[in-house]
């Protein structure tokens, strides 16, 4: 079972024996996401190695300053922009996805 409020679920819903354990999923830090978008594009022909990872440093900074500005993406938010852009365009979209927190 996944839910965004957890707070909101009846207490029958997640009772001892129901759910037995309870695991945060929170949005990406920065070194997870240039981790995630290596491993994305590591087999795609459009780049070169060296290419890839100045992109992947690029995505940790855009995270990271992100981050420090109160603005957080999640990992699946990460994993379908990198689905539908190529690896030189995926940058710009996740500062187009960034939320507030």
């Amino acid at each position: 079972m996944t839910t965004n409020h957890v707070e909101q679920l009846d207490p029958a819903l997640i009772r001892p024996g129901r759910v037995d354990l309870t695991e945060l999923i929170d949005d990406a830090v920065p070194e997870q996401a240039r981790t995630l978008f290596s491993h994305f594009y590591a087999e795609n022909e459009q780049v070169e190695e060296s290419e890839l990872e100045i992109l992947a440093e690029q995505l940790q900074q855009v995270v990271q300053e992100a981050m420090s500005n109160g603005r957080r993406i999640s990992m699946a938010a990460l994993q379908g922009i990198f689905i539908l852009h190529s690896p030189r365009t995926a940058i710009d979209a996740c500062r187009d996805a960034l939320v507030a927190s």
